[in-house]
């Protein structure tokens, strides 16, 4: 740290507005690349989303840049999450490039909000941006509120705002000298810090209508027109979307199994590919470690093991530096680097998708079965009821204590779930890429979502969750059954010898995803398979 100097630095937007940010140098005159983050959570080394290691980025000869986004931190202006942004990022990139410490050559790094203003920013095309290393991304400010179809993402959004948005805001309100620290512990005790916090948020998750949240209403107040927008077509997302077709820097883009952003991290990629590579580990959002929620993944699995800041400066040695002036050399390696759950080891692959990824149909089968030949009969049926949803247990939640592969066994006892599960597998089978449940349902009501969950069943009984997903089916009419896809999302696990492939269907997961107020009972109907892409 004492070879390196911390600055405050200014810059204004094109429309007038000043942004403020941190700046860390070597300390030894001279121009350096810049690597640059902007964020809405705090521009400290230590913030979510800034997950490299500060003093070595500092000692490879980097200037280090983290902005506080428009109405953040010491940033003036109004805060319009995600919204903006592109502008913002192209005139903060275009500074960056041009003060006196830079050589001209600038590189975008961090997670999540602070990824996407890089997809953003770069879609500008701003003059002195080489490469970014966006991860765990959304796609854009919708994908981040609502699933496909309108169905909120009421875990992640809500938590967002009742515990990130709106502390920072209070935050921000102090420092201006608007708001005490009492008024901030008030909003803390409200959401039950320390010891209730995860009760406390699930009462919040229980309030209707959706855009009722007293405790937002004046510090988060785009909450509520979020929730009452349901419309992807609606001019509120329209400035608030990755638009690939303008990106012409290589992006190294990051992601995890558990995460909630992980189905939009891949599509960047896939978008992009050129240069591009992609690397996906057994993680969630705000976890890198090698144990998740007490599933350890071993020795290899974390952000540490693979040297995460080593990756990021190979990476921007490559494109900032052109691989001289004494940067070290790089090895360009694999296009996609991925992590086989199960078999706990990575794996390095040409592409994504993988091309011998077989699409095989396992059909949900009467009693409970799950195998490649489908059976005379319907899988079953469940019930809906929103008073007594289905509880989320683990996934790509926003949870801090439960979250990702977590023990499905403590929904056993409700009956309002369907369990479909192959016998005890007598080889290795591998499951990677997209999964997709197809289904034909009928319902006693007009309207029902339908759940889905890919589990590994371990010959103990563990029933570890490796991901999952919801459809909201609509002007359903009773006795006639319909069609439907449930995207499950994307994985990639080798169930081992003696563990079971299953899969569990039901009318709600809650608070993952908003529940499904119309109370009925939907039937499967045969022929209902799910597609996992299995790997020869």
């Amino acid at each position: 740290m004492s070879q390196m100097i911390e600055t405050t630095e200014t810059m204004t937007t094109r429309d007038g507005v000043e942004l403020v940010a941190t700046l860390w140098r070597p300390d030894r005159i001279g121009r350096f690349p810049v690597l640059l983050s902007r964020t809405a959570y705090g521009r400290g080394p230590a913030g979510p989303g800034f997950h490299l290691d500060l003093p070595r980025l500092v000692a490879a000869g980097y200037a280090v840049v983290a902005q506080d986004v428009r109405g953040t931190g010491a940033s003036q202006g109004e805060f319009r999450f995600i919204s903006g942004e592109a502008e913002d990022g192209h005139d903060a990139v275009r500074w960056a490039a041009t003060q006196p410490w830079s050589d001209g050559n600038v590189g975008m790094f961090g997670d999540s909000y602070l990824a996407i203003t890089q997809l953003l920013a770069a879609q500008e095309r701003p003059e002195g941006l080489r490469a970014i290393a966006p991860h765990v991304s959304p796609y854009s400010l919708y994908d981040c509120v609502y699933q496909p179809g309108g169905i909120p993402n009421l875990n992640v959004i809500l938590t967002v705002c009742l515990v990130v948005l709106a502390a920072g805001e209070l935050d921000r309100r102090i420092a201006l000298g608007t708001a005490t620290l009492r008024d901030k512990e008030e909003h803390l005790a409200a959401l039950g810090f320390p010891d209730r916090l995860e009760e406390a948020l699930r009462e919040q998750f229980g309030r209707l209508p959706l855009s009722d949240q007293p405790l937002l209403k004046d510090l988060v107040p785009f909450y509520a027109s979020w929730m009452d927008t349901p419309d992807p077509g609606d001019p509120l997302w329209r400035d608030a979307v990755v638009r690939h077709a303008g990106i012409e820097v290589p992006a190294l883009v990051g992601t995890g199994w558990h995460d909630y952003f992980l189905d939009a991290s891949i599509e960047h990629y896939e978008r992009l590919r050129g240069e591009s590579r992609l690397i996906v580990g057994p993680w969630a959002h705000f976890s890198a470690d090698r144990d998740i929620c007490g599933r350890d993944y071993g020795d290899h699995a974390s952000q540490e093991a693979i040297d995460w800041t080593g990756v990021h400066l190979g990476w921007f040695d490559r494109w900032l530096r052109g691989g001289d002036r004494g940067a070290r050399p790089v090895d360009d390696g694999a296009r996609v680097r991925i992590f086989v759950m199960g078999d706990d080891e990575w794996r390095d692959e040409d592409d994504w998708p993988l091309a011998r990824a077989l699409p095989v149909p396992y059909h949900l089968g009467p009693d409970g079965t799950l195998g490649t030949t489908p059976e005379p009969g319907d899988p079953g049926e469940f019930a809906a009821d929103p008073g007594d949803p289905v509880p989320t247990v683990g996934g790509a939640v926003m949870a801090f204590e439960a979250y990702g592969p977590l023990d499905q066994r403590p929904l056993d006892g409700r009956g309002d779930v369907l369990r479909h599960q192959s016998k005890p597998l007598t080889a290795r089978v591998e499951v990677t890429g997209r999964i997709e449940l197809v289904a034909r349902v009928s319902s006693t009501a007009d309207s029902a979502d339908v759940t889905a969950k890919l589990i590994d069943v371990h010959p103990d009984g563990r029933a570890e969750l490796l991901t999952d997903g919801i459809v909201r089916v609509t002007g359903l009419v009773p006795g006639e059954a319909r069609e439907v896809r449930v995207p499950v999302g994307t994985t990639s696990n080798a169930f081992l010898p003696g563990h079971r492939i299953r899969i569990d269907v039901a009318g709600s997961n809650f608070s993952r995803f908003d529940r499904n107020l119309a109370k009925g009972t939907t039937t499967l109907h045969a022929p209902s398979y799910v597609v996992l892409p299995i790997i020869p």
